[in-house]
């Protein structure tokens, strides 16, 4: 925000009417004739805020006093929550969060492709704590503070939110924050250091740290230090993906398992894999339960990963194909499938926003399709899905708008029905919603 902009601020609090949710789960409000977006507040009440930007068609405000508290208010577990943009509704109770979520699943459908399922599915969600196995956290030198700041970012996004602990997290990780800053202050390029990246896996725990200078000889010895003192394995990153290279060797590489699958993987500290372990088994579940497997079927698994969904897949299947764009999954997806001795199963690298209609993997009689896209969804390749014999596909999705739009070229252009959707908690106390769609053809 420049100067001239923050000088038109108001100075005082305003009173604000809250009138409904964002979709990114702020409270909606009018303040002379513009909306207001306003963090830490629920439809129903009347709050006084503070106003932290305007814009030209909206302005965004942050509550500090609440008049009238919503019945559907809840005190923060968190004693950041109100600072740290980690979360955005821990303030609202956890059944309504996931009523949130489905209004805003159900929402997208009707604006955007004006269809709604047979058959809405139950909610799937776990623990709304201490869920997260994997955060990429800020770090930032304060020299004002004299002190290093890692977590999250301030809810206005400009700064780093001062905290030394975390409820969403995984404990071994929130114990980590402050641990971590204090190694980073100690550090010659402490000002040089943006990011710490963290991963758990069954056993160990790894994690990435993003430096913009070279670590001193000095530095580089804290850091080992530091690395045997919490059993960590440390990698360092001085610029892109690539330049990631581990601080030593390590011979017990990071893994997750599935358990109600007897299946073990392994993963690089940068590799995707899901953040919530406990959801991503109860997701997995939930898909092959709908798919409803036979030993006969031939079943292709689209950006595919490391084998998140079609390892338990070739369990059951005659064969499944999984075809993913980052060669470094497939790798990994490819080791996963051996060391867990699943020969019906082949992986392919290929992207997925191109016509793939001619390539060795889509000329296979398949008879129930996957996809687990990214935000951006799946549009590009639903042609060629339905141009597929399956019956069958399952839709896992990261972002209902790309669902919704996506589901309209499937229902009114290729033929499909949707026959079921829901909503599944991934990532609790946030907007974020993930969600399934089985759809189905004759």
């Amino acid at each position: 925000m420049n100067r001239r902009s923050r000088s038109k601020l108001p100075q005082e609090p305003i009173e604000l009417v809250i009138e409904d949710l964002s979709h990114d789960g702020r409270g909606v409000a009018k303040w002379n004739d513009k909306v207001v977006f306003v963090q830490n507040a629920l439809p129903g009440e009347t709050v006084m805020a503070k106003l932290n930007r305007k814009t030209r068609s909206f302005d965004e405000a942050l509550a500090t006093e609440i008049q009238n508290p919503s019945p559907d208010r809840v005190d923060p577990k968190c004693e950041f929550y109100t600072l740290c943009n980690g979360c955005s509704m821990m303030h609202l109770k956890e059944e309504k969060q996931i009523s949130f979520k489905f209004n805003t699943l159900k929402s997208n459908f009707h604006k955007m492709s004006h269809v709604e399922p047979n058959e809405w599915m139950e909610p799937l969600t776990d623990s709304h704590w201490n869920y997260r196995r994997r955060a990429r956290l800020s770090v930032k030198w304060v020299a004002a503070k004299e002190k290093v700041l890692v977590g999250f970012r301030e809810k206005n996004g400009r700064f780093v939110a001062d905290m030394n602990n975390c409820q969403v997290l995984e404990k071994p990780l929130a114990d980590l924050l402050q641990p971590l800053a204090t190694l980073f202050e100690s550090m010659s390029i402490k000002a040089f250091i943006p990011q710490v990246e963290c991963s758990m896996g069954e056993s160990n725990t790894s994690i990435i740290i993003r430096h913009m200078k070279p670590l001193s000889s000095d530095d580089h010895q804290k850091v080992v230090d530091f690395s045997h003192h919490y059993n960590l394995q440390v990698y360092l990153q001085s610029k892109g993906p690539k330049t990631i290279k581990a601080l030593e060797s390590y011979d017990d590489p990071l893994g997750f398992e599935l358990k109600s699958f007897n299946l073990k993987y392994e993963f690089l500290p940068n590799d995707f894999i899901q953040v919530n372990r406990k959801m991503n088994e109860k997701m997995i579940t939930q898909a092959l339960h709908a798919m409803d497997i036979q030993s006969d079927d031939v079943i292709l698994d689209l950006f595919c990963g490391l084998g998140n969904f079609t390892l338990p897949m070739a369990q059951k299947a005659a064969q499944v194909v999984g075809v993913e764009g980052d060669a470094q999954l497939v790798a990994r997806a490819k080791h996963n499938a051996e060391i867990n001795q699943l020969d019906q199963v082949q992986f392919y690298e290929a992207d997925l926003t191109h016509d793939h209609s001619k390539s060795v993997w889509f000329n296979v009689p398949y008879s129930k399709v996957l996809i687990d896209p990214p935000r951006s969804g799946a549009w590009e390749i639903l042609p060629l899905i339905a141009e597929t014999a399956a019956k069958t596909l399952i839709y896992v999705s990261c972002h209902p708008a790309s669902l919704a739009r996506d589901t309209d070229r499937l229902v009114n252009e290729l033929g499909f029905t949707l026959e079921k959707a829901g909503v599944m908690d991934m990532f609790p106390h946030t907007s974020h919603v993930e969600s399934m769609a089985i759809f189905t053809r004759k």
